[in-house]
């Protein structure tokens, strides 16, 4: 597998007592991305941590584990299956979505539903939004709905 130099900027930069954070470089792009309403913040910062959070806590039985696709990967691009969340799942703040599976589908449900993190089914996998794009919106299936479009969430 091939890193990316900034993936490996990334790296260097962590210190370890944080988690790793995009480049100042990617962190432009990707606010004006935003600005420019190519995509819509659907998860900050907090409900990313509490995602983590629960993951590294989870039961073993439940072995969970994520793929997910970055807003700057190509289209149809997405990662292979990883359960490594303490460092594999930064930096959040590019993530359009990951997607999750475990032992069991409705434990991942109720710890979604338990943080009001919101989510949608694709093809019968769940996926945590981190952005959507212009078009159609998921079928969002936490409680309170999705983010709107005009959200502020990051």
């Amino acid at each position: 597998m091939e890193i990316s130099e900034s993936h490996v900027t990334r790296l260097r930069n962590w210190d370890g007592k944080a988690t790793p954070r995009p480049t100042d470089e990617d962190m432009k792009r990707l606010s004006a991305m935003v600005q420019r309403g190519e995509l819509y913040p659907a998860l900050n910062h907090t409900k990313w941590a509490e995602l983590r959070a629960e993951m590294l806590a989870a039961p073993v039985e439940q072995h969970p584990q994520f793929r997910g696709r970055s807003v700057f990967a190509p289209p149809k691009f997405c990662t292979a299956w990883d359960g490594e969340f303490y460092y594999h799942l930064h930096p959040v703040a590019e993530w359009e979505w990951i997607e999750l599976q475990a032992a069991s589908a409705q434990w991942l449900q109720e710890v979604l539903k338990r943080h009001d993190i919101p989510y949608s089914v694709e093809a019968g996998v769940i996926r945590v939004w981190g952005y959507t794009r212009p078009g159609p919106q998921p079928d969002w299936r936490e409680r309170g709905g999705g983010p709107s479009p005009k959200s502020n969430a990051v």
